[in-house]
């Protein structure tokens, strides 16, 4: 039993956790988060100032901007569908963050409260990342651009190589460490980072720059 919940994501421990009260929550009101940023729409929205209130809240923000994108994007269906994919992916990315971080540290329910409230500057950063895409400036290339790709594939590729070398020290007994099921998890996180940087290509432009750079905004770093 301990196997198998330790190969289960935090994140889909989170999501079970808050079925039960799912019908109780209140529908996420969309046209209050099209108008206000993510902090703004936790004060006006929250029941009360609990984890899984925080969580809640920057979740229903999230999914009603994410929603009211694609609307914008409609007559742009391959732009909406590189956007939808780069959301899961980075989703998927954040998730496993926060489960390497939580095994590394024993566990713990802040690597799980991570999860949602990292996709609201996620998806700040999707529609600024949408916006470039419409416009000609997304198009613009300069050496900067170059570098930002060029380093960020570097700390991405840096952050791999951490991971693939953890091990636990030997008095850290708490860590619920399972080899095969951590280099599994390294595998899948090393494969969503490289599905990133073909959906993205390889023009050095400032869309491009923008999407790489969101690789290394990582909701915990690689090793303490």
């Amino acid at each position: 039993m301990r196997h198998q919940l330790n190969s289960l994501s935090i994140l889909s421990l989170l999501t079970l956790a808050l079925l039960p009260f799912a019908h109780a929550q209140a529908a996420p009101n969309c046209s209050l988060a099209a108008s206000l940023d993510a902090a703004s729409y936790a004060t006006l929205t929250m029941d009360g100032g609990s984890e899984a209130d925080q969580d809640r809240a920057a979740y229903d923000w999230s999914q009603c901007r994410a929603a009211a994108l694609g609307a914008s994007l409609s007559r742009n269906p391959q732009l909406r569908a590189r956007i939808d994919t780069l959301r899961k992916q980075y989703r998927q990315m954040r998730d496993l963050e926060s489960d390497f971080a939580g095994i590394r540290n024993g566990g713990g329910t802040m690597y799980g409260h991570a999860v949602p409230r990292s996709y609201a500057p996620l998806e700040d950063r999707l529609q600024s990342l949408a916006a470039l895409a419409r416009t000609a400036l997304g198009g613009q290339t300069s050496r900067q651009y170059a570098q930002t790709i060029q380093q960020a594939r570097e700390l991405q590729a840096n952050y791999v190589k951490t991971l693939r070398d953890y091990k636990p020290k030997p008095d850290e007994t708490y860590v619920p460490y399972v080899a095969k099921d951590w280099n599994a998890k390294v595998n899948r996180y090393e494969a969503l980072g490289k599905s990133i940087m073909q959906t993205l290509g390889s023009r050095n432009d400032a869309a491009t720059a923008l999407g790489y750079s969101m690789l290394t905004d990582w909701v915990f770093a690689a090793q303490e």
